[in-house]
């Protein structure tokens, strides 16, 4: 099969942790490497500012930027304005190349792709990711109105909906109405060749401790990263003889006014907490591979690829108990979920987990073997099936 892989807004390329690139890049990445070494063709295809360009980056997978409203710097909330150029700019681009299918990523992707998939006449398959509704009810950060709007029309227009979990799936049936036989639930995966336990021991960052966290992601309210921080300076309070510490790997994304370091400062915790810059994956392995705990306190998750990359390096995860966590953590044996994003409740886990090193110990090796269920290699040929199934409804309906 010919996949256009569509991720306007951010580059699969992209670093996670940085702008707007988190789990979905990931995602999409290591997807479309997973199909073309199955022998199918992929081309993800994303929006630039600057000159259009395509390369192949891998067996069967191509890297198409497409300059969509040339040197403008667009924030992601404008992209919706852009959706009819990155059309013309996008089949322009694309011009002799005929699909098979469309798998676009995220609702202004999906959006895009629904005039696409109708142009070239072949089937739209959507993976949301998040959606406005499920962030709402899980988070409580409201988003624009035109966004839910247009993820209804999408999910009603669309041929398949591939949800990263069946808690993503549900959200979709109860939010959206969705019928249950639209939807395929297809488990993300873990690039094992780069996350496993086996990674240089490293000296701690900040000394000995009691017990040392790591956080990996983007640096904005709705990642937690603030929760983590206040259960730590809580921890210090109630437990001053513990030496609990945390590196934070990432870089602000979105709202100016979400200031960590100043919430560290205001802790009294900048002994014992240090921020980085995202790093690249096999750095990032071995970051994980060295931490007790992976903490991952998202206050809405649709899957969760830190906690499961995490678990492949034999470290266990603490993360709140929302969206698909519960799918990427098992609960009391790969790590802890967390009943409420409250940082009284985090404090005391941290407080016990760095008391008991044994159950830290114990829940290591059931991280690593929970991880075995996650591979690429797997939600390839899923997908697959589900792109086979668009084909033939799509074929049916003509």
């Amino acid at each position: 099969m010919r996949v256009a892989m569509l991720s306007l807004h951010t580059s699969p390329m992209q670093q996670p942790g940085s702008g707007d690139a988190g789990g979905m890049n990931v995602y999409i990445q290591n997807l479309s490497f997973a199909l073309g070494a199955l022998g199918h063709e992929v081309h993800m295809i994303t929006r630039t500012a600057e000159e259009s360009h395509s390369l192949q980056v891998g067996e069967g997978v191509w890297m198409h930027e497409v300059q969509i409203a040339a040197n403008r710097d667009l924030e992601k909330e404008e992209l919706p304005q852009i959706i009819d150029a990155a059309v013309l700019a996008v089949s322009k681009q694309m011009q002799g190349l005929k699909f098979d299918i469309v798998h676009a990523h995220y609702w202004l992707s999906g959006m895009t792709g629904l005039q696409l998939a109708n142009l070239w006449s072949v089937p739209l398959a959507v993976s949301m990711h998040t959606s406005a509704a499920a962030k709402e009810a899980e988070s409580g950060i409201a988003e624009p109105g035109n966004r839910k709007v247009a993820e209804e029309h999408l999910l009603r227009t669309c041929s398949r909906i591939i949800a990263n979990t069946p808690v993503e799936a549900r959200q979709l049936e109860r939010f959206y109405d969705v019928d249950s036989k639209k939807l395929d639930v297809v488990l993300p995966g873990v690039n094992h060749r780069v996350f496993h336990p086996d990674q240089d021991k490293v000296r701690r960052p900040l000394g000995d401790d009691d017990l040392h966290l790591v956080y990996a992601g983007r640096m904005q309210r709705l990642k937690g990263a603030h929760l983590l921080l206040e259960a730590l300076g809580i921890a210090r309070r109630t437990q001053p003889s513990l030496r609990i510490t945390a590196s934070l790997f990432g870089s602000t994304s979105g709202s100016d006014d979400y200031d960590l370091k100043s919430l560290v400062n205001e802790l009294d915790l900048g002994d014992v907490v240090r921020f980085y810059d995202p790093l690249e994956p096999k750095k990032l392995a071995l970051v994980f591979a060295n931490a007790d705990i992976v903490a991952v306190p998202s206050l809405s998750e649709t899957f969760g690829l830190v906690a499961a990359e995490a678990q492949a390096c034999g470290t266990p995860v603490l993360a709140n108990a929302v969206g698909g966590l519960a799918y990427a953590v098992n609960d009391g044996k790969s790590g802890w979920l967390m009943s409420e994003p409250d940082p009284e409740i985090w404090a005391a886990k941290i407080i016990e987990l760095a008391q008991n090193p044994e159950m830290v110990t114990s829940a290591g090796h059931g991280a690593l073997e929970h991880s075995g269920s996650f591979t690429w290699e797997r939600a390839a040929v899923e997908t697959l099936a589900s792109y086979r199934l668009s084909q033939s409804e799509f074929g049916s309906s003509q």
